[in-house]
């Protein structure tokens, strides 16, 4: 089943084009990678389809898709504690969650709840930004950078989120510079590259991936 399907997407800031002509569809039950250059247009693309920022194009989603979006810096108020945050991101999205489960997802992060969310290391603000997607049970799941920032522990706790989200028959988009986690956890993996993805990679290796975004890149 179709999730996404993306034709056609054109997105500029003033006179600076970032992607042009772009096209791409998610399906249910998949995880999808998504690397490309520093200023490529990946948060770009996830801005789109999150309808964050207009843009030219088409992007067609399945009829009562719920998307939790990651992204790359999570801003928190001051003053906030991290149980709050948990509260006001389940209240948006219209879910009433018993602090049972709260207790039970947090067996996993083990976060202090208590305490201020702002005061949180980069790795914790993560975590607690994960956990308020969870407890929101999406269908899709867009995760921008998601390994920035987290210690040995944390990648490895949420490369088994990533997985389970799957066996559940959720979808992932995540992007990331680690060729070699994108390559472990996802089904396909899409280069993003002069404006367009002009390559998706499904059974390539990681020296094969590796080779392949050298060589489009050129002598350097």
């Amino acid at each position: 089943m179709e999730l996404i399907t993306v034709r056609n997407l054109s997105k500029s800031y003033a006179r600076t084009k970032v992607l042009e002509d772009l096209s791409v569809t998610y399906e249910s039950g998949m995880i999808y990678g998504l690397v490309g250059e520093n200023g490529s247009g990946k948060t770009t693309l996830f801005n789109c389809l999150m309808g964050i920022v207009p843009y030219d194009g088409n992007i067609r989603k399945a009829a009562g898709i719920s998307i939790g979006y990651l992204p790359a810096e999570s801003y928190f108020y001051s003053l906030v504690t991290g149980q709050e945050y948990l509260d006001f991101c389940l209240k948006a999205k219209g879910k009433s969650v018993e602090k049972q489960q709260v207790e039970a997802a947090n067996e996993a992060f083990q976060l202090p709840l208590h305490r201020y969310a702002s005061e949180y290391s980069t790795g914790m603000k993560k975590k607690l930004a994960l956990m308020a997607l969870l407890l929101q049970d999406n269908n899709l799941y867009i995760l921008d950078e998601p390994f920035n920032g987290v210690d040995l522990y944390g990648c490895i706790q949420l490369k088994r989120i990533i997985r389970l989200l799957k066996k559940q028959g959720k979808t992932v988009v995540l992007s990331s510079h680690q060729i070699i986690i994108l390559r472990e956890l996802c089904d396909s993996i899409d280069y993003l590259n002069h404006h367009a993805i002009v390559r998706r990679y499904t059974h390539e290796s990681v020296d094969e991936i590796e080779k392949s975004i050298l060589d489009a890149a050129g002598p350097t």
